[in-house]
């Protein structure tokens, strides 16, 4: 069979013109879309963790500026402290470029340089203003102010201040402060007289009429929040309760013939207590839904206090109910070293750990306080056997009580810079914290002399919020 060239001929002519016709009606249109897409920084071994910014494009409304778009360019979350912006290995990316471009303050601050971007540039965003993005088509273009923020304190820092020198001047050593129906109740006895002084902020004070509370107080530390009121057990074994913090009345107390020795906490929707049978002298856990009828449960343990202790319920990290008890005086009259700990177990009961059986880092010591904070447990405070404070008497637990160490003095030390004035170490005083602002306050105590004065403590990583 012969070939024919002339047919061949006009075959690859008509394919020749076809493809031309597809080629043109599928041509590509150069973008008009100059949006921004992303901006991610690389890691650079000299300047920690400033691959983890993370930029978005926010809204602000404070943009009142024709040369920019009403949106910027920032990290919600700043980086870390004292990290350095000004050798930064940047990648933008937008939905279509032909070309972008950096506004930066020049190098004497008197005016601002544009500089290309090349995909390979170094850049102190210490000098960054603003990011210009030219579409694909060269024609449509967006102009973005950009924001690198960086905290600019350092986050695990305590701050402290003395909120006032002297709540009161009168007699009155034994104390107790409560956070009340959001309201500070500072309490005060000199044991033949009784005072209360409220707050709402911790640095001005009202006295407030006491109605109903017993006379001849030697001890406040068990006045206790439970169920939207406070409870207070007297030396003699009579509870009262009050809904208000100044009028009192007593609880008709069912123990089963047992006294009722002290009040511990409230967990789980039930205030706990310690109890001594007269019968058999011996002491042991009671609780309460009400603070009328009582439930004895098991027998306290060997070197479980009855007397000075310091105890708290708190929320776990995994926010587990647990509570915890350590210090005080044995009912044989010696001085612990025990912490003790309980929570329910997955069987519904609650058992008691002697963490000291593990760890011996906490010192016998008597009238600490405890609070629970950033998730840490604070200990403040505690006298040893020679009625002296203990040292430090500043200490921390990142296990819950399991373990004790001091806080670290480079980034928590009680000083206030205003009045030039520290904390002096004492024992005995109130602890409590303060959900609203996230801070703690320190109020009162005692070693051979009487305080009454009130501080505050913030973490400033409990301050930061998204600039």
């Amino acid at each position: 069979m012969s070939f024919n060239w002339f047919k061949f001929s006009i075959l690859i002519v008509t394919v020749a013109v076809m493809s031309s016709c597809l080629w043109n009606d599928n041509e590509t249109e150069l973008s008009s879309n100059p949006y921004f897409y992303s901006l991610k920084f690389a890691k650079n071994d000299s300047i920690p963790n400033i691959e983890t910014a993370v930029f978005t494009l926010e809204v602000d409304t404070a943009i009142n500026d024709p040369r920019f778009s009403d949106s910027i360019i920032v990290n919600l979350d700043s980086l870390p402290y004292q990290t350095r912006i000004d050798s930064v290995f940047p990648t933008f990316t937008f939905m279509s470029t032909s070309g972008s471009f950096l506004i930066m303050r020049n190098s004497e601050g008197t005016g601002f340089d544009t500089i290309a971007l090349t995909g390979k540039d170094t850049v102190d965003f210490t000098r960054v203003v603003a990011v210009r993005n030219i579409a694909e088509n060269k024609i449509a273009e967006r102009t973005y102010q950009v924001k690198v923020n960086v905290h600019q304190v350092e986050p695990e820092l305590f701050h402290w201040n003395r909120l006032n020198s002297s709540v009161y001047t009168h007699a009155g050593a034994v104390q107790r402060t409560v956070l009340f129906n959001n309201r500070f109740f500072f309490y005060a006895s000199s044991g033949l007289n009784n005072y209360l002084y409220t707050s709402s902020n911790g640095s001005s004070w009202t006295p407030v009429a006491l109605q109903g509370f017993p006379a001849d107080v030697v001890d406040l530390r068990s006045l206790t929040e439970f169920n939207n009121a406070l409870y207070y057990l007297h030396e003699n074994g009579d509870l009262y309760w009050s809904t208000n913090a100044s009028t009192w009345t007593k609880v008709a107390v069912d123990a089963g013939g047992a006294t009722i020795v002290n009040l511990l906490f409230a967990l789980e929707g039930k205030l706990w207590a310690t109890v001594k049978h007269s019968s058999t002298g011996q002491y042991y856990f009671a609780t309460s839904a009400t603070g009328a009828a009582w439930t004895t449960g098991a027998a306290l343990p060997a070197n479980f206090p009855v007397g000075d202790y310091a105890a708290l319920s708190f929320a776990s990290r995994t926010k587990k109910p647990k509570a915890i008890v350590l210090g005080g005086y044995s009912s044989g009259g010696t001085l612990l070293r025990n912490a003790w700990s309980v929570e329910r177990n997955v069987y519904n009961e609650y058992k008691w750990v002697d963490f000291s059986l593990e760890n011996t880092s906490l010192v016998s010591l008597a009238g600490a306080s405890l609070v629970n904070y950033d998730d840490k447990l604070l200990l403040f405070g505690g006298m040893n056997a020679n009625d002296e404070v203990i040292d430090p008497f500043y200490m921390e637990s990142i296990d819950e009580g399991l373990s004790w160490r001091a806080v670290d003095t480079t980034y928590n030390v009680i000083y206030d810079e205003e009045y030039d004035a520290s904390y002096a170490a004492r024992s005995y005083q109130s602890v409590v914290y303060e959900p609203v602002s996230k801070s703690l306050y320190l109020f009162g105590g005692r070693t051979s002399q009487v305080y009454t004065d009130v501080w505050r403590g913030k973490l400033n990583r409990l301050s930061f919020i998204r600039q």
